[in-house]
This record gives C-alpha cells, structure tokens and sequence, in this order.
C-alpha cells in the first residue's frame, strides 16, 4: 500500500460498480487527525479574528438584521451555553413549555439555509438533547430547546470585538 494517503474501496450499487475513494489526511507528524482534536472551524463568540467568521459575511446586506450562526458550548465549570451570533443587536423574547423552552429573535431573517440544521446535544451533559432554528411568522425567529429536564436558562445579549452581535442562552451546571 506504500505511503499513499488514499485507499480506495470498491462497492457495488445496483448494476454499477463504482470505486469510493477515501482521503486520509495525515499532519505534519504523521499521525491521523482524532476525535479529540481540539481544532474548531466554526464562529466563536467574541474572536477578535476574522477566521471565525459566518459563511459569506461579507454577503450580509448592511444594515440587515441576520441570525448568521447559531452554536454550543460546554463550559469547564460543567454548565452549557448555546448562543445565535446576529448581524446587529436583536429584541428577544421566550417562552417555556412542559419539556420546551423558546428563543424568539424579533423580525430577523436567517442568513443560510444551514442555520436551519439542529445542533445534536443528546451526548453533552446539559438539560437540552436538541435545538433548533425555525422560522416564526413573517419576520421572527424562534430557537426551539427540546428539553430533557425543567431548567431556566439565563439570556444575555452583547456585542462581540468581532463586530457581531452574540445572544447567550446559559444552563447552569
């Protein structure tokens, strides 16, 4: 096999053969990039670089109001925090329900279609097994948290050095 980083599996669908192709990439030591792999190519809150910004920034109508990333966190103190990064201050408000809490973000448009994604937090230690974005109305957002147990999250808003707006949606440990 050498040291070639592609291996090659061949699989049949239907009456076609086709060949996968699979690409290990290798790092400069030689070792194959891990589950633990620390690395993180999404939007972090508050990063004073522009390598963690949105997809397509720079397509965001000026002065539009955008939810451009919605994402999660652990915290080393055992809590969990979900936060939306927004193209500018955004009025908020919530409701709770048996096993549901909900964000709303008043009259803003959803910057990509990937925003619609659910973020998987079925695994993580935190009250939330799932939240997603949805389209509220005409011109709201809402971000459903399906609940595992009853918890009250704490909701604070502030301005990143980025240039972005971050909502932080924070469940105590």
């Amino acid at each position: 096999m050498g040291s070639s980083p592609w291996v090659a599996y061949p699989e049949t669908v239907g009456k076609i053969r086709t060949i996968a192709v699979l690409a290990i990439v290798l790092g400069s030591s030689g070792a194959i990039a891990s589950a633990d792999d620390t690395s993180y190519g999404g939007v972090t809150p508050g990063s004073e670089n522009s390598e963690n910004l949105p997809p397509k920034a720079e397509e965001i109508p000026e002065g539009a109001l955008m939810l451009t990333w919605p994402g999660f966190m652990m915290h080393k103190d055992g809590g969990s925090c979900f936060f939306v990064q927004t193209s500018q201050p955004v009025e908020t408000a919530w409701k709770k329900s048996e096993g549901r809490f909900e964000l709303v973000l008043r009259n803003t448009q959803v910057h990509l279609k990937n925003t619609f994604l659910p973020l998987e937090t079925e695994f993580f230690d935190t009250p939330v097994t799932r939240a997603t974005v949805l389209r509220k109305a005409r011109k709201d957002v809402v971000m459903v948290f399906e609940m595992r147990e009853d918890a009250m999250p704490t909701i604070t808003q502030k301005k990143g050095k980025d240039g972005f707006n971050y909502v932080f949606v924070k469940f105590a440990p």
